[in-house]
Parts: C-alpha cells; sequence; structure tokens
C-alpha cells in the first residue's frame, strides 16, 4: 500500500475518497500505510477521524482521534480499540497539549497504546 496525491489532492483509503492534500493528512496516510505494510493490520481493522468525546480541552465542539486500530475486524465499535495515533504535521513540534489531547482521547475509548506522530 502506498500514498496516493495527485496535486492537492490525497486518497484516503479508511474514507475511500479523495481530500484536499494537508500536510497532516499526509502523515496520516503514511502512518495508515505503514500500519497495513509493516505491522499487519489491515484497513478494516482501522477507522479515521473517530468522535472519541463531545468537546475537548481545546474548546471545539467535537473530539476526534485521527486513527483508531482495533485487535481485529470484528472487534471494531464493539470492544475497545487498542491503539490510538495522534497526528500532527511534520513542520509542527509536538507540544506538551498534543501529548494531553492524544493522551485524552486514549483513555476515553480504552485503548492501550497511544502513539503521538509527526
Amino acid at each position: 500500500m502506498e500514498v496516493k496525491i495527485d496535486g492537492n489532492k490525497i486518497f484516503v483509503p479508511l474514507k475511500n475518497k479523495w481530500l484536499v492534500y494537508t500536510p497532516e493528512e499526509k502523515v496520516r496516510q503514511e502512518y495508515i500505510c505503514r500500519l497495513v505494510n509493516n505491522y499487519g493490520y489491515s484497513l478494516e481493522q482501522m477507522q479515521q477521524e473517530v468522535t472519541v468525546a463531545e468537546g475537548n480541552r481545546r474548546g471545539t465542539g467535537r473530539a476526534s482521534a485521527d486513527i483508531v486500530v482495533w485487535a481485529s475486524k470484528e472487534d471494531v465499535f464493539n470492544k475497545p480499540p487498542v491503539i490510538v495515533v495522534e497526528c500532527k504535521a511534520d513542520n509542527l513540534t509536538i507540544l506538551s497539549d498534543d501529548y494531553y489531547q492524544g493522551a485524552h482521547y486514549a483513555r476515553y475509548v480504552k485503548a492501550r497504546f497511544l502513539l503521538p506522530l509527526t
């Protein structure tokens, strides 16, 4: 699997559509490819931009985790996920608030692991 970019669009296989290219979306799609290619997860075990809470510390109305991974495709939304991945554009420095955000999301969905990525 590889990241597909066409001009200002990037393909998002977990949503099966093309979105506007952003640096954060590129990081997200690269990590989805890594999860599939290097770690053996299937797309059916993952969801992107999963709502994990209404409201968060940053004051937005809806909090969503960038990538959520379950142990199997049968577990999706039936059991707690095993991994929450919080992505930031690779031109940004991860701040303590970013760790807090990701840790909050992981705790909320009862995931065992949090991966903050740039």
